[in-house]
């Protein structure tokens, strides 16, 4: 289940965040959205590039505890740590990332090894980049959802150029869909139809956070 994701993640901070958060509350994480999809020299799309800033509170729980700096901020070696921590609990979910060309699922590798996590002194920002296993071809559309099927995290697009274009991506356009706020208001269901939900669960794709990009 989620919770015991990042239960895992972050040195524990969500499970320290559920006790003081409402049992009938979701979700009980929020991450601004900031992405990169890739293009190399040929045309070809070979990945995307993620930059997901938690919210403030989440930050703090997840950081209590833990090695810092003179100045109170987190050590390098905290946030190395951290970091792999996410990347390696994050492959059971898929990343929360799901391509599509077509009906046709499109399959990612596990992250590059570039990735890295950053603290602003307010909140904690994860950067990773996803490969497609097979580079997809430039021409066509292909849609991109981010999302978490248990609507533990909720994720959102950020306000100002949450989606870029890098490398050789001429003659392709962007189209972005943010889900209602409406549909959120999820408070009247139990916390025992959460705790039902797994990592198959469809409930969250409702949430989804989408770009398709379509090149000429």
């Amino acid at each position: 289940m989620i919770n015991r994701l990042f239960a895992a993640c972050l040195a524990c901070g969500l499970a320290l965040l559920a006790l003081v958060v409402p049992a009938a509350a979701h979700p009980h994480v929020w991450v601004e959205v900031r992405s990169e999809l890739d293009y190399a020299p040929d045309g070809t799309l070979k990945g995307v590039r993620h930059n997901w800033t938690f919210d403030e509170a989440f930050s703090s729980f997840a950081l209590q505890g833990l090695p810092t700096k003179a100045d109170g901020s987190p050590s390098d070696e905290t946030l190395k740590d951290l970091a792999k921590v996410n990347i390696d609990s994050l492959k059971e979910f898929d990343y929360f990332t799901y391509a599509k060309r077509g009906k046709t699922d499109v399959a990612f590798l596990p992250p590059a090894d570039d990735y890295t996590l950053t603290y602003d002194g307010k909140s904690l920002t994860l950067h990773f980049t996803l490969p497609f296993a097979t580079p997809q071809p430039k021409k066509g559309a292909l849609t991109l959802d981010v999302y978490d099927p248990t609507y533990f995290v909720a994720f959102q697009l950020a306000d100002e150029a949450p989606i870029t274009l890098a490398g050789n991506a001429q003659d392709c356009a962007l189209t972005l869909h943010r889900p209602d706020p409406a549909v959120g208001q999820t408070t009247t269901l139990s916390e025992s139809f959460f705790s039902a939900l797994t990592s198959t669960s469809e409930f969250g794709s409702q949430f989804a956070n989408r770009v398709t990009v379509t090149c000429s």
